[in-house]
């Protein structure tokens, strides 16, 4: 279970989110879209516990969250990319299903500096789910990952939906929006509008 209730923040005298209010139940997915600077990256920092509101409160179980920037040390390999995260939320060992599910038990002696883009976006989610959260905030998930990878990724998501975990995201694609069968939440002055996937007809 995953609940905002009444948040708002402003940077300066400038009014990014307005009273937002988002409630979501095990096992779906809720994609944030809107144009660049309207405030998702804020939003899904809020909702993660990583940045403060200025009003408002969020229930949760464990969150997991992937901001747009990877928090790697890239001359270590993954392994002790994942122990370290592990070790700091004062988690047990991921679990290697979840690695599988990833696909990084495949590299898991590489150093992250040799890695692709969609290798690191693997390893980074995996980093953020050390402590098996139940909801898995991530920003921009998708950005410049090549087709085999977004492919893989949305499997994987699939699978964790099923797995009843929470998932909410953001995305400019129709593509990953459809695939997912994710609901739509548009960002727009503030305010956070429920929209059906019909409606939604163009690239974001």
């Amino acid at each position: 279970m995953f609940k905002a209730s009444n948040i708002s923040k402003s940077y300066g005298n400038r009014l990014i989110l307005d009273d937002i209010s988002l409630s979501l139940d095990k096992g779906h997915s809720v994609v944030v879209v809107g144009s660049n600077g309207v405030g998702k990256s804020t939003l899904l920092s809020i909702f993660a516990g990583y940045l403060q509101a200025d009003t408002g409160t969020v229930e949760s179980e464990k969150i997991g969250f992937l901001p747009q920037q990877d928090n790697f040390f890239e001359e270590l390999n993954v392994g002790d990319n994942i122990a370290f995260w592990t070790k700091a939320a004062k988690a047990k060992s991921l679990p290697k299903d979840f690695m599988q599910l990833f696909g990084v038990d495949e590299y898991i002696n590489k150093k992250v500096k040799t890695l692709s883009g969609g290798m690191k976006k693997s390893v980074a989610i995996c980093c953020a789910m050390v402590h098996q959260p139940d909801v898995l905030i991530l920003d921009e998930p998708f950005v410049s990952l090549d087709m085999f990878y977004k492919k893989n990724l949305i499997q994987a998501l699939d699978k964790l939906k099923k797995m009843d975990k929470t998932i909410i995201y953001t995305s400019h694609s129709l593509d990953e929006i459809k695939a997912l069968n994710s609901e739509i939440y548009v960002l727009d002055k503030g305010k956070l509008n429920h929209m059906v996937q019909g409606e939604l007809s163009w690239e974001i």
